[in-house]
């Protein structure tokens, strides 16, 4: 990612920089300077700490946006199937395509949470794991790497504020 790549040069600039600054100076009539072992490990470790830091920081705010605007594109046109189907319907394929968009040139891994509803366990999870299927498909369809994605499939879903024919998205880490 773009973002994420400037930020490693900076630190790397900034490493340079630091290190440089802690050498001697090439003016001949100075009295050479010696900068203690310690000293110099403990600027390593400070510079390494900071641009950790600033790469988590990166990494963190790219993940919380491609949610926000995963969640957006669901709240507008949700996935959702036929009860007993996992077939995906044209506003689907439209809704995937923009979550596709939103996961672009960037590497953030998501988990796709299916539920299904049948009063034999097995038919759910079974339909629950074709839905989740159907959907990576889609995305790697849509140029998403298979690496990134992951399906979660839950029958008969206990959680009254679950929609067994609705798909979820999340951001994860990773």
């Amino acid at each position: 990612m773009k973002l994420e790549s400037s930020v490693y040069g900076i630190a790397s600039i900034a490493a340079v920089v630091l290190m440089t600054a802690a050498c001697n100076s090439d003016d001949t009539t100075s009295t050479p300077t010696t900068t203690p072992t310690a000293q110099v490990n403990t600027l390593q470790s400070s510079i390494v700490a900071t641009a950790s830091a600033a790469v988590s920081s990166v990494r963190e705010n790219v993940q919380q946006t491609v949610q926000d605007a995963i969640n957006k594109i669901l709240a507008a046109a949700p996935i959702a199937f036929d009860p007993g189907s996992s077939d995906l319907g044209t506003i689907d394929t439209v809704t995937l395509t923009a979550v596709a968009a939103a996961l672009q040139g960037n590497d953030t891994k998501i988990e796709i949470t299916t539920y299904a509803q049948d009063s034999n366990v097995a038919t759910a999870k079974s339909l629950a794991e074709a839905r989740g299927d159907n959907i990576a498909a889609e995305l790697e369809a849509a140029g998403i790497d298979k690496s990134r994605i992951t399906v979660k499939s839950d029958a008969n879903p206990s959680d009254p504020q679950v929609d067994p024919d609705q798909a979820k998205i999340t951001v994860v880490d990773g």
